[in-house]
């Protein structure tokens, strides 16, 4: 009864109806009556209304006067709504549809890198910007400029190469170049210089990084960190005008036996490393071919193993250290044709400031020797002891920014 009555009044909005046009009125009128009402006194044609939209609660409100197009007023009102009319065969079928998002013209900018690489661009645009990233050689040919990934601004880019493509919108563009003068920079270098000592101590001159210290204080006067725990520690910086210095201790020193001395230069968050020594072949795992096995070879380093890298900050430098000294020795147990890895290694992390020198130990041996002293015809004039001496292995480095 409701409705009925809704009807009647809508219908009494409904003004003049010719040929000039129409004056039609609705106010509050739920979707679906209201076009019922709009085919019926003003389109006149049959129309079918998608099942969905049968029972949508949405109320109409809108008012069309003579001076425009009634069927161009309500597609675009429907289209206000994501409803959409189709022709098909003179009936109106309407539906609800979903609108493509609107596409937003893209461009293709291309950019040689003056210092930084096409990898560490790409990575540091990437979190800032949409669209995608492409690099070639000499040329763009062999790449998809229109494959445009809006997701991600590394969804799509090769790491290689000396040109960095980008294809996005403008406003990507621009937000590029305004970053790239601050990004694109020489990278900052540092040169490390150090030494692998050996050094050996008695049992009263302590372990061999308490020992170096004491005697940086009584010979150089160097002045170790007031953080360094001669018991518990296994690191000590301090600042010297001359590192050289260090190398003529050594050499006068008979508790020191150096054993390389690297020189490295590094870019900031590279790696490098150093090496003197062999690589002997050892047993690798063993595969059968028609029942037969098939033992393989591997060829692994020993000797003096240095790698180290990096991290160039403002005030400090972050480096990562690993040194090892290793040597093969015959198999005595277990596996008798493979020969025995016996290695000393150390790997730590550090922050230095620049110009800084550190020493890191911690890799001891300690040995026990027994000996008895007198002559050999009166036994009760011999006295015996014991001698304990350890070898620590000594990393010394002293890192540097490379002024340009």
């Amino acid at each position: 009864m409701k409705r009925y009555l809704l009807l009647i009044i809508t219908l009494f909005f409904l003004r003049n109806v010719s040929a000039n046009g129409v004056e039609f009125e609705l106010n509050r009128v739920k979707l679906p009556d209201a076009i019922n009402i709009i085919y019926s006194e003003i389109f006149k044609r049959p129309f079918m209304l998608s099942p969905e939209l049968a029972n949508d609660e949405r109320l109409l409100t809108l008012r069309i006067t003579k001076d425009i197009n009634e069927r161009q007023f309500i597609e675009r009102y429907f289209s206000n709504m994501n409803i959409k009319i189709y022709d098909k065969n003179g009936v109106d079928y309407i539906a609800v549809y979903t609108p493509k998002p609107a596409t937003v013209p893209t461009y293709t900018f291309t950019y040689t890198p003056k210092f930084r690489s096409v990898q560490y661009l790409s990575d540091a645009l990437a979190g800032v910007i949409s669209g995608s990233f492409n690099n070639g050689s000499i040329t763009t040919s062999n790449i998809n400029l229109g494959d445009v990934n809006s997701s991600s601004a590394s969804g799509n880019f090769s790491r290689s190469g000396d040109i960095l493509i980008f294809r996005g919108t403008k406003s990507d563009i621009d937000t590029i170049k305004k970053l790239l003068p601050t990004l694109d920079v020489v990278t900052d270098e540092i040169l490390v210089t150090g030494y692998v000592v050996e050094v050996s101590t008695t049992q009263q001159e302590g372990n061999g990084l308490s020992f170096i210290a004491n005697l940086f204080n009584n010979k150089l006067g160097i002045q170790i960190n007031s953080d360094y725990n001669p018991t518990t520690g296994n690191l000590i910086t301090f600042n010297s005008s001359s590192f050289n210095a260090l190398a003529e201790l050594f050499n006068k020193d008979s508790h020191f036996k150096v054993i390389s001395s690297p020189q490295l230069r590094l870019k900031n968050g590279s790696n490098s490393s150093f090496s003197v020594g062999s690589d002997v072949p050892v047993i690798g795992s063993t595969t059968y071919q028609d029942g037969k096995p098939i033992q393989s070879i591997e060829y692994r380093s020993s000797g003096v193993l240095f790698n180290i890298s990096a991290e160039i900050r403002k005030n400090i430098i972050d480096l990562t250290i690993n040194q090892q000294l290793s040597n093969f020795v015959k198999t005595e147990t277990g596996v008798n044709n493979s020969p025995t890895l016996i290695k000393r290694d150390v790997s730590t992390q550090v922050s230095i400031n620049n110009g800084e020198i550190v020493v890191l130990g911690g890799l001891a041996e300690t040995k026990n020797s027994k000996n008895s002293t007198g002559f050999s015809l009166l036994p009760f004039l011999r006295s015996s002891g014991s001698d304990d001496s350890k070898t620590d292995i000594l990393v010394i480095l002293h890192a540097e920014k490379i002024i340009k």
